[in-house]
């Protein structure tokens, strides 16, 4: 199975985890800890993107509409909560 590329953006005011050259030391684990980990992580991703999604989506919606009309004022909050 392919994963798909995530397309980086860079937002300002929030951190770039790719400044430091190596932000994690991993320790040395057998085989079976390096795989049930990745199936972890994979699978929190996943429901995380599930769950968020429509927050990501309307996210950045805005933030394309932002940057190809620089000269607009910023849109109000939303007025529903987002859970």
């Amino acid at each position: 199975m392919r994963r798909r590329r995530l397309k980086l953006r860079v937002v300002p005011g929030l951190a770039d985890m790719n400044d430091d050259t190596d932000p994690f030391v991993f320790p040395d684990m057998p085989d079976e800890a390096v795989v049930a980990i990745d199936q972890f992580l994979e699978a929190f991703y996943h429901r995380f993107q599930n769950h968020y999604f429509a927050q990501m989506h309307r996210w950045y919606h805005a933030l394309d509409e932002r940057e190809s009309n620089p000269g607009l004022p910023p849109t109000q909050p939303l007025k529903d909560p987002p859970f």
